[in-house]
């Protein structure tokens, strides 16, 4: 679909999800999704484009997914995906939160209390932004280390109006970054997780540039950010990945796993590959088992960012 297209989508979505919050919230998730099947059952070009994305990763991952049904869910939770989280702005938390079902939240609490702050490692797949929405509303001490979102909730642009040295603004990210920049935001980064606090990234981010790590993920091979890793080596943070299904019903699965425990050499190059590695396995197997939430990921070989 032509940037175009994309365009004037996005423009409708942001007149009609002011509507639909005033139904229940999993129908409205649901009409959002509809959406992205409709454009599904009625561009022929959109649905051969899925249909030889999702075939082809099945085959490489070795899956016996139905292409069809795995392809139209596809194109409905990407859709659902890029309101990140708007569709909850204004939203009570009597009506938010039964909209999150949550899992391991023991293993969160767990690592909080070792009083090293925690890394949270998120991931593109699925609904990314939901979990940051969710500790938001549940108060628990966040910060953002990546590019600042887009295109988010007013409830979520006011977590980033923070002020200090450890201020949201401060932590925030950029590809234009030199090395000096990226060196300070790292230690500021280092100074919030002493600090106690809740650092969420990405562990799926392509980049290029010093703190990066060839892995392979989806039978491709690219060059990720290993910041994270680098970040748990020097504090000892544990490292909990985080992921948020979008669930067939409109609402979300939200799953902390148990945390990766980085030592103290996690920066020597072996160890930051296998680090780097072993959360886009992770990855992978959430893929398998929940393809319709991939979001993007089966169109990454068309990338020019794969290395050999």
């Amino acid at each position: 679909m032509d940037r175009r297209m994309l365009n004037i989508r996005k423009y409708l979505l942001r007149r009609v999800l002011p509507v639909l919050r005033l139904f229940p919230l999993p129908f409205a998730s649901r009409v959002v999704a509809g959406i992205g099947r409709t454009e599904y059952r009625l561009l022929k070009d959109l649905r051969q484009g899925y249909q030889s994305a999702v075939a082809r990763t099945g085959t490489m991952l070795g899956c016996d997914w139905d292409v069809e049904v795995v392809s139209k869910d596809l194109a409905g939770n990407q859709i659902w995906w890029r309101t990140r989280d708007l569709l909850l702005d204004g939203v009570s938390d009597a009506r938010a939160e039964p909209m999150f079902l949550v899992s391991g939240r023991a293993r969160l609490e767990a690592a909080i209390a070792q009083g090293r702050g925690v890394i949270l490692l998120t991931s593109h797949y699925g609904a990314h932004l939901l979990p940051s929405h969710w500790l938001a509303r549940h108060n628990y001490p966040l910060r953002f280390y990546m590019e600042r979102p887009r295109h988010v909730s007013k409830f979520l642009e006011r977590q980033f109006q923070s002020e200090g040295p450890l201020a949201q603004d401060r932590l925030f990210i950029s590809r234009k970054g030199d090395a000096t920049g990226s060196a300070g935001s790292i230690l500021r980064a280092a100074k919030a997780l002493k600090a106690g606090m809740l650092l969420y990234l990405a562990g799926d981010v392509r980049w290029t540039g010093p703190n990066t790590q060839s892995a392979r993920f989806l039978g491709h091979r690219y060059q990720f950010s290993a910041t994270w890793v680098r970040l748990a080596a020097m504090t000892g943070a544990p490292v909990v990945p985080v992921f948020c299904h979008m669930l067939p019903q409109g609402t979300y699965h939200l799953e902390f796993l148990s945390p990766l425990e980085v030592l103290s050499d996690g920066t020597d190059p072996e160890q930051t590959e296998h680090w780097v590695q072993s959360f886009l396995n992770l990855l992978e197997d959430q893929v398998r088992l929940h393809p319709a939430n991939s979001n993007e990921y089966f169109f990454w070989p068309e990338s020019d960012q794969r290395v050999a």
